[in-house]
């Protein structure tokens, strides 16, 4: 006779239901599914759904109010220089009565009173800045008001985070107002913040605030970042891996934010200036920079998981740094060369021409090169730090005939790079104190 385990199931009528066979999940979707719990048992498909539920949401205080208030906080003090008194006084009756219903204990009511607020005000806005009579365009004025409004929608949308009751009664909405928060700020504090800086300074370099902006907000916001409302206990049913569900922004958000910090930049500037983007080799220089600076930002973002949503293969990613970043670095290099160390330092390069323009390459070019490698985590071994070292002391000699260091005294920036390299490497601190000694003597002697 046959063992039971052998059997078909018709013959085995008398097998219990723990010695079946296991029945395979059927959702690969990511989500942790009380199934696969391993502390868990049979339950009914009510109590499975409502484990589902609780996995998904908790309700909790928002995390993430310090960031959000480096993104909207400023632009909610411009918008009030914009809109002036009307607007300020509007808003504070607003949140004066909003203030009143919440100390009566009428959460409701007081929520209300804050996007009544918030509408009023905006409306204060429309009828008390001058935005058409100074933009002299239709078009530059409704995209004015057109920012001014998602401002001010953001910062009700992050207002409404703050109340506990929405959590309880409307998680779902909670849910995608913190998605639409995070989707939404990058592009319009750095629009907002670049108005700001246009108006204090001008305008000749304000494709370049618009980058620098861009990228700060794109590491503050498109960075992956936990959802404050999710549980977090899912990691360890994914071998600690955080299930791409718990992220605040998803694949489209991700794609978008990186399209904005590579192309709007460069695109703002083609519209502002494009009457004279082809005049000089400076001009042209702007526009490679324009693109290659946000997209090396973006391979180093990358390594905190900026691309998670191209691939998820780290050796892919690691290739896609390496090949792609040596190609920005070499093009972002020489543009600097040509835009701005000739062009605003060429006082201080004491060597005669061919040889300065090797020598800067080979200091701008070599200093580039392991700063990325070592960004990178590439200085990892004994043949890295050795690769690594012999940059920093090449980069440091000729660094130094640059900029006119007696060649019979070359051996000190050498011997600084040498220490510079050693602290990175092996975070000595008696090399970073070497370091800052022999960099202080040379130091002096140029400004002597």
């Amino acid at each position: 006779m046959l063992p039971p385990e052998l059997h078909p199931r018709t013959f085995r009528p008398y097998i219990s239901a723990s010695t079946s066979a296991p029945s395979l999940p059927t959702s690969f979707d990511g989500i942790y599914s009380p199934e696969r719990n391993p502390n868990g048992g049979s339950s009914s498909s009510s109590l499975n759904s409502r484990s589902l539920r609780s996995s998904r949401f908790s309700p909790s205080a928002f995390v993430h109010n310090a960031r959000i208030a480096v993104a909207l906080v400023p632009c909610a003090a411009f918008l009030l220089d914009l809109g002036g008194t009307p607007v300020v006084a509007t808003l504070t009756l607003g949140l004066m009565i909003a203030y009143i219903l919440d100390s009566l204990n009428f959460k409701s009511g007081s929520f209300f009173a804050v996007w009544f607020s918030l509408i009023a005000s905006q409306f204060a806005f429309f009828f008390s800045s001058s935005l058409f009579g100074t933009f002299n365009s239709i078009i530059l004025g409704l995209s004015a008001v057109s920012v001014c409004s998602l401002a001010n929608f953001l910062i009700g949308v992050w207002v409404s985070l703050q109340f506990k009751w929405i959590q309880i009664e409307y998680p779902t909405i909670v849910l995608a107002l913190e998605r639409l928060l995070f989707a939404c700020c990058p592009i319009i504090a750095s629009t907002v913040f670049t108005w700001a800086t246009v108006s204090a300074v001008g305008m000749v370099n304000a494709a370049y605030y618009l980058m620098v902006f861009n990228c700060i907000f794109y590491w503050l916001f498109s960075v992956p970042r936990l959802s404050s409302f999710k549980l977090k206990q899912e990691v360890s049913y994914h071998g600690g891996r955080v299930p791409d569900e718990n992220f605040i922004l998803g694949q489209l958000e991700s794609c978008v934010h990186t399209l904005n910090l590579l192309f709007f930049p460069l695109l703002f500037h083609i519209a502002s200036h494009y009457s004279v983007i082809f005049v000089s080799a400076a001009s042209i220089c702007d526009l490679f920079l324009l693109f290659f600076i946000p997209f090396l930002f973006q391979l180093y973002a990358s390594t905190r998981g900026g691309l998670w949503w191209v691939t998820k293969n780290e050796h892919q990613l690691q290739s896609i740094r390496v090949v792609n970043g040596a190609i920005a670095l070499f093009v972002v290099v020489i543009c600097l060369e040509v835009r701005v160390v000739f062009h605003s330092f060429g006082r201080y390069i004491q060597v005669p021409p061919p040889l300065n323009y090797l020598l800067v390459t080979i200091t701008m070019l070599g200093g580039a090169a392991a700063a990325g490698a070592y960004a990178l985590g590439m200085v990892s071994d004994a043949f890295s730090s050795l690769g690594f070292t012999a940059s920093a002391v090449i980069v440091s000699s000729a660094g130094a005939i640059v900029v006119g260091f007696p060649v019979l005294f070359v051996p000190l920036p050498a011997v600084a790079g040498f220490y510079l390299a050693r602290f990175f490497a092996r975070k000595s601190i008696s090399s970073y104190f070497a370091f800052v000694v022999l960099g202080s003597l040379m130091v002096i002697w140029f400004v002597m």
